[in-house]
């Protein structure tokens, strides 16, 4: 710490297996699997206090199972579909920033959920120019449970609302990218994204509403929708690319985070630039 000259330092070790397969049983068709052992060692900031101590916090530690299938069809459609399951034994999340500080809880979760994405092209799907398409990525998220009931770090006492069964804060059920495209034979694109982030909870508790005159802290994050447009251009022979982006295009205030208090989404946000290719 260049302020108050306090250092400290610690040590970890662990081996990770991990094991996947693939098989195609007839062109363009491909399934997939994979299992892996998940290892996530502690942040400094955790680990190690202002003072220079340390603080007792196991690295996390997962068993992550997925099964999938990916395909394209037929030209210019390309489709993937994954079943995913990661099973905390220890997973390490902040308990509560109230009063100024910042104490960790950590306990035994199980996500489970499926990925689904795609892309469509129709210039070749439909033999049409210049081409259009459809781009999307959905995940659902069933499950995002607490298993075990979480404990406070160094502590290891409850934490209170984080019982087993709970839904975990910050595990939205769905979650959704949609993008349609147009690109031009003058060689510039354009691209419309509606990005979807279903509702969620904001504490172990799972508490549904917020308290009146509350810290902001407690509440259901409701649902949001936002758009965004992309714009590009490009000069091949001078190798230069003009680009264009609007983030958030209708200037929604949406709720993103709760931790310390209520803390909006990004508002209209316009970027431009040439880029040069030496």
């Amino acid at each position: 710490n260049n302020l108050t000259g306090a250092s400290g330092s610690d040590s970890l070790a662990e081996v990770i297996p991990g094991l996947g397969a693939t098989y195609n049983p007839v062109e363009n068709l491909t399934f997939f699997t994979g299992v892996h052992q998940g290892f996530t060692p502690p942040r400094t900031e955790d680990l190690i206090t202002n003072t220079g101590t340390s603080v007792d916090v196991e690295a996390e530690e997962s068993l992550n199972f997925e099964l999938g299938a990916r395909t394209s069809l037929r030209p210019g459609m390309n489709l993937q579909m994954t079943y995913f399951r990661n099973d905390f034994s220890n997973q390490v999340l902040v308990g509560s920033i109230a009063g100024g500080s910042t104490p960790l809880a950590a306990g035994e979760t199980l996500y489970e959920g499926v990925e689904l994405s795609g892309r469509l092209d129709f210039a070749p799907l439909a033999g049409i120019s210049p081409d259009v398409y459809l781009q999307a990525a959905l995940t659902w998220l069933p499950t995002a449970e607490i298993e075990s009931q979480f404990r406070q770090l160094p502590s290891g006492a409850p934490l209170p609302g984080a019982s087993a069964g709970n839904r975990l804060p910050y595990a939205p059920k769905q979650q959704a990218t949609v993008t349609l495209g147009y690109i031009a034979p003058a060689g510039w694109d354009a691209q419309l994204e509606t990005v979807y982030v279903s509702e969620q909870f904001s504490n172990f508790a799972n508490t549904p509403t917020a308290a009146a005159n509350g810290n902001g802290q407690i509440g259901i994050i409701e649902s949001y929708t936002i758009f965004n447009v992309a714009f590009n251009y490009y000069l091949k022979q001078r190798k230069l690319s003009m680009f264009a982006a609007v983030k958030n295009l209708a200037d929604k205030t949406y709720i993103v985070d709760r931790t310390r208090g209520i803390l909006p989404g990004s508002p209209r946000l316009i970027q431009a630039g040439i880029k040069y290719a030496f």
